[in-house]
């Protein structure tokens, strides 16, 4: 990370800790630096304060925490987070110890070769730390989400696991109210929720830990 980068990260925090609301701080640093949009979207998904920071961080359990619990999965975020890595793109360890893409596809997410590929490898790890129970939990909004719970339940069968997935038009709200764990990386679901799981991050640290960089190498 350049000079110039590394004092914008300063002040985003700064502003941050002081109150101001994240979109409007991202317009403050990033037409102040001249940050262009991929790294104004690092920045709005890496960059805490350090209450914050500390806070989602009190909040993640690890492997071993996951082992006879009921699992719920933030279907999109974990998947979508799996697939750029398989895509070869970057992975950036956050502020609060949480590993995100900055892909930005959400609700544009499309079935490809990669989604399936994706999927068997968040089973394979499923096997080694055997959830009581996993539930998947997609936005139905998605075009094709149903398609995709579909072989989701499909992938289900094929690992000898036990759960579901399903689509919700209110998703987040379904996956926090299951399980005893919630698969996700999101800050909003983060912030609502207990006993959080970065299910995506020991995805890619088994399978291409040298995509995940620090802000400090970007």
């Amino acid at each position: 990370m350049n000079a110039k980068l590394r004092i914008a990260v300063e002040d985003f925090r700064y502003l941050l800790s002081r109150g101001y609301k994240r979109e409007r701080t991202l317009e403050i640093v990033g037409d102040r630096y001249l940050l262009d949009q991929t790294t104004r979207l690092v920045f709005y998904r890496a960059v805490y304060d350090e209450e914050t920071a500390r806070l989602h961080g009190s909040r993640l359990v690890g492997p071993e925490a996951v082992s006879d619990k009921r699992l719920s999965i933030d279907g999109y975020n974990v998947l979508i987070t799996v697939e750029s890595m398989l895509r070869k793109k970057p992975l950036i360890l956050c502020d609060d110890g949480f590993i995100r893409d900055i892909s930005a596809i959400h609700g544009k997410h499309r079935l490809t070769p990669y989604t399936e590929e994706a999927l068997s490898l968040i089973f394979r790890f499923l096997t080694e730390v055997q959830p009581s129970e996993i539930r998947f939990f997609y936005d139905a909004q998605v075009s094709r989400s149903g398609e995709l719970a579909a072989l989701t339940r499909d992938i289900f069968s094929r690992f000898g696991l036990e759960g579901s997935a399903e689509t919700a038009r209110l998703a987040d709200n379904e996956a926090l109210a299951f399980g005893d764990i919630l698969a996700t990386s999101d800050a909003v679901l983060i912030n609502r929720g207990r006993r959080l799981f970065d299910l995506a991050a020991e995805v890619a640290r088994r399978n291409s830990p040298t995509q995940i960089l620090p802000l400090s190498q970007l």
